[in-house]
C-alpha cells in the first residue's frame, strides 16, 4: 500500500518543480486551463501535528547454546515494533504579493521497544574419558530493548500555484536537518552448573551477566524539495498530498559498550572457592561520513472554516511514510559479524493536524 500511495502522489506532483520556475503571474496551458499565482496578503500560519508512527525496527538479538546435540548454537529473539506518539510543529509567513511563503517546521519522535525470554532449564551431558561425562544444567533470562530519538527540522521556501479554479499547488524547496539515534540494549543472565559424577560429588556454577549496548547515531543537513497538492471539494472540504526529498550530508558515530560479570563457585568436599570476574569496555567503533536520500509523503483530507475577520482555521487528518535510506548501521549483536551493513530509518502512519491562519 505504502508503495502504491508514493507512486500515485509521485506522478500528481512530478511537474510541480517546472511550475515553481515561471516568473509570470499566469499562464495559459494546451488544455485552456490557467495556472496563477494568486495574489495575497501578508499572513502567518500556525501548525500543530500529533503523529502515531510506528519504525521498523524489528532487531534480532542472540543466545549462545552449550549443548552439544544442537546444529545451530544459537537460538534468535526478535524485539518487534509498535506504534509510539510525536508531535510537530510549523510556523509560516505569506509574503505580501504573488503567493510566495516561507516555512519553519520541527517533527519529533522517540520510541522504545522490549521483549524477554526464558530459557528453560535445559539438561545435558558431556563424555570426559572412561565413561565418565560431565552433567550440565542451562537456564537464562535473555532481553533486550531498542530505543530511537528522531528529530527533523526545515527550513523551506514555496510558490502557491493555482491550477483552474479547484486545483492548487504548492512547490517548495529548502534545507532540511535530521538526527537519528539508535540504540539497541541486549541483556543476559545465564546459570550453568557442572556436576561429575563421583564419590565427592564436586559440583561448580557459573552465573553469567553480560549486558551489551550498541549504539548509531546519524546527523545530517542537506537540500530538500518537493510540493503539495490541493484539491478543493467545496463547502470548506478538501483533499491533499505531499512528496517531499531530501539528501543529508553528515557523520554517522557507531559505539559499543558492554560489561560482563562471571562468578563461579567450586564445591568440594572441604569447602567452596568463589572466583569473582568484572569486565566492562567502551569502544568508539567508527566514525564516517554518509549521504542518505531521504523521501516523505502525506496524503490527507482537511475541513477549513472562518472563525473571525482575519482568522481561518483548518483540521486535517492523513497517513504519512518517511524513509531515510541506510541511515542506521546494524548491530555486530543483531547481525552476527556484518557491523558495516546498514539499514533504513523508515516510519508511517496517521497524524492528525490543526492549522491557523491570522491575516
Amino acid at each position: 500500500m505504502i508503495k502504491k500511495i508514493t507512486a500515485a502522489l509521485f506522478f500528481v506532483l512530478a511537474g510541480t518543480s517546472a511550475l515553481a520556475a515561471q516568473t509570470d503571474s499566469s499562464m495559459p496551458m494546451v488544455s485552456g486551463v490557467v495556472l496563477m499565482a494568486p495574489h495575497q496578503e501578508g499572513s502567518w500560519s500556525f501548525g500543530l501535528q500529533a503523529n502515531y508512527l510506528e519504525p521498523d525496527t524489528n532487531y534480532k538479538y542472540f543466545h549462545t547454546v552449550l549443548d552439544p546435540s544442537f546444529d545451530d548454537s544459537n537460538i534468535a529473539y526478535t524485539v518487534g515494533s509498535d506504534y509510539d506518539w510525536g508531535w510537530g510543529a510549523d510556523i509560516s509567513y505569506h509574503f505580501p504579493g504573488n503567493g510566495r511563503d516561507v516555512n519553519f517546521a520541527f517533527t519529533q519522535l522517540n520510541t522504545s521497544h522490549s521483549d524477554s525470554a526464558v530459557d528453560p532449564t535445559k539438561g545435558f551431558q558431556i563424555p570426559l574419558f572412561n565413561g565418565t561425562f560431565i552433567r550440565v544444567e542451562q537456564s537464562g533470562k535473555h532481553s533486550a530493548e531498542v530505543e530511537t530519538n528522531y528529530n527533523s527540522a526545515d527550513l523551506t521556501f514555496g510558490q502557491l500555484i493555482m491550477v483552474g479554479q479547484r486545483l492548487s499547488l504548492h512547490p517548495f524547496a529548502g534545507l532540511r536537518y535530521a538526527s537519528i539515534d539508535y540504540k539497541a540494549k541486549t541483556q543476559a543472565d545465564d546459570s550453568y552448573i557442572f556436576l561429575i559424577p563421583s564419590d565427592f560429588n564436586p559440583r561448580a556454577e557459573l552465573n553469567v551477566k553480560d549486558d551489551s549496548t550498541w549504539e548509531s547515531d546519524f546527523q545530517g543537513l542537506g537540500p530538500r524539495f518537493g510540493s503539495d497538492a490541493e484539491f478543493n471539494l467545496g463547502r470548506g472540504f478538501s483533499l491533499r498530498s505531499t512528496l517531499g526529498l531530501s539528501l543529508l550530508a553528515g557523520e554517522i558515530d557507531i559505539r559499543e559498550k558492554r560489561s560482563r560479570k562471571d562468578r563461579t563457585e567450586i564445591d568440594f568436599f572441604f569447602g567452596t572457592v568463589i572466583f569473582d570476574e568484572t569486565t566492562n569496555t567502551d569502544n568508539k567503533i567508527d566514525t564516517n561520513t554518509r549521504v542518505v536520500p531521504e523521501a516523505d509523503a502525506k496524503l490527507s483530507a482537511m475541513y477549513t472554516t472562518y472563525v473571525d475577520n482575519g482568522y481561518t482555521l483548518s483540521f486535517e487528518g492523513g497517513y504519512q511514510v518517511t524513509n531515510y535510506f541506510d541511515a542506521v548501521q546494524n548491530s555486530v549483536m543483531s547481525t552476527q559479524d556484518t557491523s558495516t551493513q546498514y539499514t533504513n530509518y523508515f516510519i508511517q502512519g496517521p497524524y492528525a493536524r490543526v492549522q491557523l491562519d491570522v491575516a
